[in-house]
């Protein structure tokens, strides 16, 4: 999802090659992670599910609240990128910075509606054995309000909230740990079988990763159908001055090629998923 990202991105400190720079004492974070209880093995796989846009409908609930606010028509087609900047009525870079702001103010985000079939998928999971996790973008400042989201939608489901990628430290609170660490980082230390996302950046990232994480990229959205990157947060990349640039539907020009023998597979919704998974694990590879 690209609500969190929309922030982030322009928040993380970034070397010269556009890649995020944290200091020593901030990865050796991952040493953490593996000794909190609610995160420890036990019994059955691991599989990871991000939060945003595979469980809980947070572009829906923007899209809203941005139409509420600014009059807009904006609908979830009209997030063709991950981050907001490059899609219809958003502005700028910085402009976005100080809407997504204004939209974590509201408690809209902690009141979101689930997927559909997001209920009845992660309760077949448990039942095929799995153990199940959140690892996610959201910040630490909601990370509680997350969590209460999903013990009322989905309660007795996860055992830990991960936040990753924005945070000075990894430290537990409650049910909640939050982590300097890449998704792909997180999902080898807790040694998960499976990362279910809907942005094609971490998919990619994740099946790719000198260690790749399978994954399955979730949901038939327009922004999971092309890539973005932190050297997209210019002006010039904003929808409106490409529009005038490169003419109407630009971005059907672009599209995300899966990397050929990488771990990664598409679905476009929790049945689908769960078929996929059960297929997986009948033939032993999901163990």
């Amino acid at each position: 999802m690209s609500v969190a990202a929309s922030v982030h991105e322009l928040e993380a400190p970034v070397t010269g090659t556009g890649v995020p720079s944290w200091n020593e004492a901030e990865l050796e974070a991952v040493e953490k992670l593996t000794k909190f209880p609610s995160a420890a093995p036990h019994a059955g796989p691991l599989i990871a599910i991000d939060l945003d846009d595979v469980l809980s409908q947070t572009n829906l609930s923007v899209a809203e609240w941005h139409n509420d606010v600014y009059g807009t028509d904006m609908q979830v087609s009209d997030f063709l990128y991950y981050y907001y900047w490059k899609n219809p009525y958003w502005g700028t870079p910085e402009e976005t910075h100080l809407k997504v702001r204004e939209y974590y103010r509201t408690d809209r985000i902690h009141n979101t509606k689930p997927v559909p079939g997001a209920r009845e998928g992660v309760e077949s999971l448990k039942q095929l054995g799995f153990r199940l996790i959140i690892v996610t973008a959201r910040s630490e400042d909601i990370a509680d309000e997350s969590w209460k989201w999903l013990d009322r939608n989905f309660p007795g489901t996860f055992e830990t909230i991960i936040c990753t990628g924005q945070f000075k430290d990894a430290h537990k609170k409650g049910h909640e740990v939050v982590t300097k660490l890449s998704k792909a980082d997180v999902c080898n230390d807790l040694k998960a079988v499976l990362l279910i996302d809907d942005s094609a950046e971490n998919a990619v990232s994740c099946a790719s990763a000198a260690k790749p994480v399978p994954t399955l990229l979730f949901g038939d959205y327009e922004w999971n159908k092309r890539m973005c990157t932190p050297a997209d947060a210019t002006e010039d990349m904003t929808y409106d001055i490409r529009l005038k640039k490169e003419g109407n539907e630009f971005w059907k020009k672009e599209t995300v090629p899966i990397p050929e023998g990488k771990p990664l597979w598409r679905i476009r919704d929790w049945s689908e998923a769960v078929r996929w998974i059960k297929g997986r694990k009948e033939e032993g590879k999901l163990n």
